[in-house]
This record gives structure tokens, C-alpha cells and sequence, in this order.
């Protein structure tokens, strides 16, 4: 009798460590695939994607859940016609939606380009620039 109740509490001890415990609904260990790890490092840089919209600051290492899970979000009957997305708008997964978006809006590219003309400003670009622009009046 001794023998399977140590059996047993090896067996619970284990099924406590794949979930979180009955107080977190027994939620799954995380299952780290690679779009998760691309999922996860857009939500930590979600200040970046809207800047509009402010996010509290995160000073964490990129810190992976150790028990999470993956839903679908389902819309209910009274969101259909003010904040749906139509079926061309959706997409497989959270890092395709945020890049439709980018191209809609091109954002980033811009943003990319505004960095660019700093960096470049007062570097050899700019003296080649000036130098002809001198060279060209005379």
C-alpha cells in the first residue's frame, strides 16, 4: 500500500510540473516553437509597432512564460459590424497581421529612412556632398 501512494504522488508531482496547478487551471508548459518565440518578441516590442499607444516599460530579458497557452479570440455577435476584420484582413498568425499592416501604413520604411539620413549627415556622405556642391559653383 506504502509502495503506491509513492507511486502516486511521483505521478501527481509530475503532472504538477506539465501544468501550472488546479488554482491556474491546470494551463499547459509552454511549447516553444519558433513562430511562439517570433509571437512573443512582437508583443515585447508592441511600443514600437503603435507609438500612438503607451505600453509600461519592460526591463526584462526576454522572458518566456514558463506555462502559457495559444488561443483564438472569437468575436461575439455584437461586434460584427463595428470592430471586425473582414477576411482578407486576417491573417494565420500575429506576425503576418502586424506586417500587412506595416505595408498598409509603411511606417517602418520611413522610419528606417529618417535613421538613415541621420546616421549619414555628418559622416563622409554629407563632406561628398558639400565638396560637390562646391565644386559645381565654380
Amino acid at each position: 500500500m506504502v509502495h503506491t501512494t509513492r507511486h502516486n504522488a511521483n505521478v501527481q508531482s509530475q503532472e504538477k510540473k506539465a501544468t501550472a496547478g488546479s488554482d491556474w487551471y491546470n494551463l499547459p508548459k509552454t511549447n516553444l516553437t519558433p513562430e511562439l518565440k517570433k509571437d512573443l518578441q512582437l508583443l515585447r516590442m508592441r511600443d514600437t509597432i503603435d507609438p500612438k499607444r503607451f505600453y509600461k516599460k519592460d526591463n526584462k530579458k526576454a522572458h518566456i512564460p514558463e506555462y502559457s497557452q495559444v488561443g483564438t479570440i472569437i468575436e461575439g455577435p455584437t461586434e460584427y459590424f463595428n470592430s471586425r476584420l473582414t477576411n482578407r484582413e486576417r491573417k494565420r498568425t500575429f506576425v503576418e497581421e502586424v506586417m500587412a499592416g506595416e505595408i498598409s501604413s509603411g511606417r517602418f520604411k520611413s522610419k528606417y529612412n529618417e535613421i538613415q539620413a541621420a546616421k549619414s549627415s555628418g559622416k563622409k556622405a554629407h563632406y561628398k556632398k558639400m565638396s560637390a556642391m562646391r565644386g559645381s559653383k565654380r
